[in-house]
């Protein structure tokens, strides 16, 4: 008998090893986010997540941006909390004016809520990979950022094709063991978008493969040329595949550009 429950007690305990388990806090602080006003269409992201948006150019910067001030809003109603935003501008694609619109389609107070978002604008590749690996860490430090918004990571790189491809791949390993380490070492939300279309180039493409496989989430917009309707994927990765785990049909581009309270 004495052995039985032995071999029970060990069993349980490797049950129990082999789970991640979760703090309270990690409960605690995640973004809900309404994608259209429909309370089924929701995102949940957790302040550790690094989150990749893939699509066309507006679309996803729009969707980058209704995220980042849904961020400002009160715990209760789905924002994080403390909320603090660095957007490190790698693209020129930062549009000032539609942050204010969602700040004030969702109620919050302009000037405060603007006071809690910092700009940084880069202009060359190596201006974005000395900022990421020598500075931003420090500014996350200092101003306690929990979320960290880099808009068209990859654009400069390909606006600035004659960049020697040795060169290129150097700077890309150097970008993708600071973002690897964003979320880990400072439990910070990151969000960035690469813009992917039809038109895309196979230097784009490759660019992207490198390195969509640091995210451990990703929200993949497709436009239907027939209807101009959105289709919104969310995956996520497990182990080394991702899995799309929730998926909404015919959103409109006006569906994503409003806050239905």
């Amino acid at each position: 008998m004495a052995e039985l429950i032995e071999e029970k007690l060990e069993s349980e305990v490797s049950i129990t090893n082999s789970l991640k388990l979760k703090t309270a806090y990690e409960y605690l602080n995640r973004l809900s986010f309404t994608v259209s006003g429909n309370s089924t269409k929701t995102l949940e992201l957790l302040c550790s997540d690094a989150v990749c948006l893939f699509g066309a150019s507006t679309i996803t910067n729009i969707m980058l941006t209704k995220l980042a001030v849904h961020c400002l809003m009160p715990k209760k109603y789905g924002g994080l909390k403390n909320s603090k935003i660095f957007i490190l501008d790698a693209s020129n694609g930062t549009d000032v004016y539609q942050f204010v619109n969602f700040m004030k389609q969702y109620g919050l107070n302009v000037k405060k809520a603007m006071r809690k978002i910092m700009i940084c604008r880069v202009f060359t590749v190596y201006q974005l990979t000395h900022f990421l690996k020598y500075e931003l860490h420090a500014a996350v430090q200092k101003y306690g950022i929990n979320i960290v918004v880099i808009p068209d990571l990859l654009s400069m790189f390909v606006q600035q094709p004659e960049t020697d491809i040795d060169e290129v791949e150097f700077l890309m390993r150097e970008i993708i063991d600071v973002i690897k380490t964003i979320s880990i070492r400072g439990k910070v939300l990151l969000l960035t978008s690469l813009s992917l279309g039809s038109k895309s180039s196979p230097y784009h493409h490759k660019l992207t493969k490198s390195i969509t496989e640091i995210f451990n989430k990703s929200i993949e917009i497709d436009k239907n040329i027939t209807n101009d309707k959105l289709k919104i994927v969310l995956h996520e990765k497990q182990g080394k595949n991702y899995v799309a785990i929730r998926k909404y049909l015919s959103i409109t581009q006006e569906d994503v550009l409003t806050v239905t309270r």
